[in-house]
């Protein structure tokens, strides 16, 4: 697209560059030059729009399907010069109104002439040595590919695929900044983690009975052992009597004196 547009199906705007796929034909003659003809569809909403080529006036006209936008732009703003008009191309044909013109170029040249002069100077000054440019440009060149292939060979010592770049203060900042947990805060982290796992309820009383249950009953056997055997007469009563008064650490002493 030559020119911003507005699209007259959905009133959408086309920008300027985008690429169409469009029939072109020949629709007259301006002299010698053709007059070609595009149509295509509009990619928003499939409206077709008719535009043609205008020799005369070198530009492009919307015949169908869409309006060109009209855009204004200040000279100062855009850094242009303004083009004169038509009008004033036809007044320069006039010796009064050309010499007065005149003169206001060579007063506007004269207000800027220092300042192109100093340009001159600036771009002579940048440009007259052409060889000293090329050569400070390779000298710089290479330098460049020198630095990377010794970041290259330092990250592959490291063991590392990429290229590590130069350091520099910001990273050196970050990196002091950066405070790793210690001894004390891991320690505090795995009894949190610990008591969150636990469960929030206590034994139950059941478990604890039943233990002292089993004890008195292991400890009653060992007694009705002890009285079988005296009765068979292979324990002595004193030694029965012993370990009927003796603590709860001599469990079985009757099976000591088996023979």
């Amino acid at each position: 697209m030559p020119f911003n547009i507005w699209c007259g199906g959905c009133n959408s705007m086309i920008a300027k560059g985008v690429r169409f796929n469009a029939e072109k034909k020949q629709v007259g003659n301006y002299y010698s030059t053709k007059i070609w003809s595009f149509t295509m569809k509009s990619p928003c909403c499939k409206q077709e729009i008719v535009i043609q080529t205008d020799p005369k006036n070198t530009e492009y006209v919307i015949i169908s399907g869409a309006q060109k936008k009209t855009e204004d732009y200040d000279v100062e703003d855009a850094e242009t010069l303004l083009l004169p008009a038509d009008e004033e191309r036809d007044k320069l044909a006039d010796p009064m109104y050309k010499l007065e013109h005149q003169e206001e170029d060579l007063k506007k040249k004269k207000e800027a002439e220092p300042v192109l002069v100093r340009l001159q100077r600036l771009s002579d000054s940048r440009h007259s040595d052409d060889y000293a440019l090329n050569r400070a440009l390779r000298d710089r060149l290479r330098s460049q590919k020198k630095r990377v292939d010794e970041e290259k060979k330092s990250a592959r010592k490291m063991g590392l695929g990429v290229r590590l770049l130069p350091p520099s203060a910001e990273d050196a900042t970050a990196a002091a900044s950066v405070k790793f947990a210690s001894k004390f805060e891991k320690s505090r982290r795995d009894k949190r983690a610990a008591i969150k796992a636990a469960s929030i309820f206590p034994e139950s009383s059941s478990s604890t009975s039943k233990n002292k249950v089993d004890l008195a009953l292991k400890r009653r056997n060992i007694k009705a052992g002890a009285a079988s055997a005296l009765m068979a007469g292979r324990v002595k009563p004193s030694s029965w009597q012993s370990t009927s008064s003796g603590s709860s650490r001599t469990r079985m002493p009757a099976l000591a004196t088996r023979k």
